[in-house]
């Protein structure tokens, strides 16, 4: 870019009349370059929003099957849970009694 300007000006100075045209000249240098540093910077952003878009779908199947197997394994408790309780419900009914009386005395304890 510098070195068209360098040219031109250098035209400019030379010609003395040829002032308009030294003028077009640089003035179509230029659009030249900063249309070519357009298109660099588009491609650039294109491959840039390209990756991000390949990367977030990848993130996005990794938490469904993540998720999946979270599912998974949080019925397979739930289950084993299940089949406590209804083998000795009398440990759950306690520790529900528990939490019921700390709850109250907490609650109780705040309205004061």
């Amino acid at each position: 870019m510098a070195t068209a300007a360098k040219r031109a000006l250098k035209t400019v100075e030379d010609a003395g009349e040829g002032m308009p045209d030294a003028l077009f000249e640089q003035i179509a240098a230029l659009r030249k370059e900063i249309a070519a540093i357009s298109d660099a910077v588009s491609d650039y952003g294109g491959h840039q929003l390209g990756d991000m878009q390949h990367n977030a779908l990848a993130l996005a199947r990794e938490v469904q099957h993540q998720g999946a197997a979270v599912a998974r394994q949080v019925g397979r408790q739930a289950s084993v849970a299940g089949k406590a309780v209804q083998g000795n419900p009398v440990p759950v009914i306690v520790a529900l009694g528990t939490i019921a009386l700390l709850s109250a005395l907490i609650f109780a304890r705040d309205q004061r």
